[in-house]
């Protein structure tokens, strides 16, 4: 089913998801991309990230398709950004005409309160310990997906997502658009995070304010 969810942040950057509920020979056929994954999750999800990524972006050549130090997949020699995240059964793709961006797109579930102490900072944890209990997972899982389009959109290594990534309010609507700083190396840069809640997810792209 492509393009599950559509969305044209501004006049520069877009992105779309992909609810995944074919078989991973569908997009073998579509894609025509040799996969040394032998996990059959994480190959169907490798797969329909870069089939939505080609029907986005036609003139795309998959074949040549990099990966950078950070994890981040790159096109030399194309003019515009993207980025790229999968959970479960969701593909998602961001690409912008002008500047780097970040996507992230995450499943809510309680296993992400068991590491929430790696990514929250006390400013964060206070806001969310602030909510009803109903309500601190969702955002829990927000947090975690704005830092991984953080660290996707300021691509350098070396980052603490609880120091470094400062999300700077909760995401209290079902879409939205909030602030954001990455403070790293003795640089600040603000940011911009669109978000939105799905019914079994949360999905954030990050680009700079």
């Amino acid at each position: 089913m492509p393009f599950f969810y559509q969305q044209n942040i501004n006049e520069t950057r877009h992105l779309a998801i992909w609810s995944i509920t074919e078989p991973v020979s569908f997009f073998e056929t579509e894609v025509k991309l040799a996969v040394d994954i032998q996990n059959e999750e994480r190959k169907l999800q490798h797969l329909a990230v870069r089939l939505l990524f080609k029907l986005m972006m036609p003139e795309a050549d998959l074949n040549k398709m990099g990966m950078a130090d950070n994890g981040k997949p790159y096109l030399q020699g194309v003019p515009f950004h993207f980025s790229f995240s999968h959970c479960k059964s969701y593909a998602a793709v961001a690409v912008s005409d002008t500047d780097p961006i970040g996507i992230d797109i995450e499943t809510i579930h309680p296993r992400i309160l068991k590491v929430a102490h790696k990514f929250l900072n006390e400013a964060e944890k206070e806001l969310i310990a602030a909510l009803p209990e109903i309500d601190q997972l969702q955002q829990t899982a927000f947090f975690w997906a704005a830092k991984e389009a953080m660290y996707k959109q300021h691509e350098q290594l070396g980052i603490d997502f609880a120091k470094d990534f400062n999300v700077l309010a909760l995401a209290t609507e079902e879409r939205g658009l909030i602030g954001a700083q990455i403070l790293h190396k003795g640089m600040e840069k603000k940011v911009q995070l669109d978000y939105h809640f799905g019914e079994d997810y949360v999905c954030v792209t990050c680009f700079t304010a």
